[in-house]
């Protein structure tokens, strides 16, 4: 995956997603979105085959790759739970 930032200031980041779909953004998306200290997150695709989705986060005063790197953590580790309850359930 590679990203690209278009825009960065104190409060808000514009992140080009190289490559990437709706499922990942969505999911970022959706863990940002639980986070207190964010106050838009938002991705665009204009042409979903052919066109990079960008995604912007506006925070609270928070860092926006922090408060970024931070969510992308707690996906991680919210799969790594799900793959191990999921290799013991199909033993």
């Amino acid at each position: 995956m590679k990203l690209t930032i278009i825009e960065k200031t104190a409060d808000e980041v514009r992140v080009e997603f190289e490559g990437e779909s709706h499922t990942i953004l969505n999911l970022l998306r959706t863990e940002l979105l639980a986070d207190d200290r964010v106050a838009i997150v938002t991705y665009d695709t204009k042409f979903p085959i052919m066109d990079n989705p960008v995604f912007r986060l506006k925070t609270k005063g928070a860092d926006p790759i922090a408060v970024m790197r931070e969510a992308a953590s707690r996906i991680s580790s919210q799969y790594e739970e799900f793959s191990a309850l999921y290799a013991e359930a199909v033993k």
